[in-house]
């Protein structure tokens, strides 16, 4: 018995040893391309790590990427669609880009919304994200996240929340995977832990990008949130298309929350872009069956509540970290009885990247 045991063990370790000999052979960085249009190399690339004998099918994949007929070409048009979305996210500082960005940053919004139905709103919001020394770029502290961006730029009606302030850690050993772990609090209060994961997958013209959230707090207790951004490159290959679908459920919600934008981003010259779009907000169930404005004294309603189209004008201007932003849009809400709703928004953005 004691033979057979050494011998199992014997013949384990050669096996380890050939796996692994084969894997530092034949291990060559994979590209960009096969990152972006692989659906099965995030799967093969963790699998790895957790068991060396996942190399073998790690290499057929990339094999069979290689042998392709149209890599070449589709491997430029992948990249060159995904440098695209990355400035355009760069350029206008959204929530996707501002979570999942490696770099240190500073990022201050002063601004004014003049509302037709609430008068004149202060929408003023900080985000700051601090890698920490000695740590291998995975942990960062941060101020703001992205529910403080959605609370502050909305109307007044939304209820008033304290900034968040905590420590992120980052996944950064999943490759083209980027998941991140949000711990802190959102006053002294209520404490909070949060996932985010994002997954890019690149076909040739449109770059897929599903995003999930899972959140608890103490006060709000749990929510999840579920992002599906689709950018499509135009013929020109300077303007992108970009639909973003949303949905979101939590403890002391009723059904679920639904949005769905589409807008049209383009640049003018260097630091001037601008976004055309047009949104609608929905939700499954009614929150209550009081009206949200005495006013109009409409009672809420399943549905479509709000729809809404406009334009972001954003430019660079006196110093490349100042940027200004004006956004007049109209919306039609449930809300004011679907009456057009003009509003005007200013901003004045200081931006300090990679600090």
């Amino acid at each position: 018995m004691k033979k057979l045991i050494v011998s199992l063990f014997i013949f384990t370790i050669t096996l380890f040893a050939q796996s692994d000999s084969n894997n530092t052979k034949d291990d060559i960085e994979p590209s960009i391309y096969e990152k972006l249009l692989s659906l099965d190399y995030i799967h093969s690339n963790i699998s790895q790590k957790v068991l060396i004998f996942s190399s073998n099918l790690d290499h057929r994949v990339k094999t069979w990427v290689k042998n392709d007929n149209n890599a070449s070409s589709e491997e430029k048009e992948a990249y060159s669609l995904y440098s695209m979305v990355s400035l355009y996210d760069d350029f206008f500082k959204d929530t996707t880009y501002l979570s999942t960005t490696n770099r240190s940053y500073i990022r201050l919004r002063w601004g004014l919304e003049q509302n037709h139905e609430e008068g004149l709103n202060n929408i003023n919001n900080i985000r700051v994200n601090l890698r920490l020394p000695k740590t291998e770029d995975a942990l960062y502290i941060f101020i703001g996240d992205d529910e403080d961006d959605e609370t502050k730029t909305f109307n007044n009606k939304d209820e008033e929340r304290q900034t968040s302030v905590g420590v992120k850690y980052v996944l950064d050993n999943l490759d083209i995977l980027n998941v991140s772990v949000f711990g802190g609090f959102r006053g002294v209060t209520n404490p909070f832990i949060k996932l985010r994961a994002q997954y890019p997958i690149a076909f040739k013209y449109i770059l897929f990008r599903p995003i999930q959230y899972v959140e608890y707090a103490y006060e709000d207790e749990f929510r999840e949130e579920t992002r599906f951004y689709f950018d499509h490159r135009l013929q020109n290959k300077t303007d992108l298309i970009r639909l973003m679908l949303k949905r979101y459920t939590k403890t002391y919600l009723d059904g679920m929350n639904y949005s769905a934008q589409l807008s049209y981003l383009s640049t003018v010259k260097h630091s001037v872009g601008y976004q055309v779009y047009t949104s609608m907000q929905g939700q499954t169930q009614a929150q209550s069956s009081k009206p949200q404005n005495k006013k109009y004294n409409i009672t809420p309603k399943p549905g479509i509540y709000n729809y809404k189209t406009g334009v972001v004008w954003k430019q660079q201007f006196f110093k490349k970290y100042l940027f200004y932003e004006l956004q007049p849009f109209v919306e039609f809400d449930q809300q004011y009885d679907y009456n057009a709703n003009y509003v005007f928004r200013a901003n004045l953005e200081l931006y300090f990247g990679d600090i």
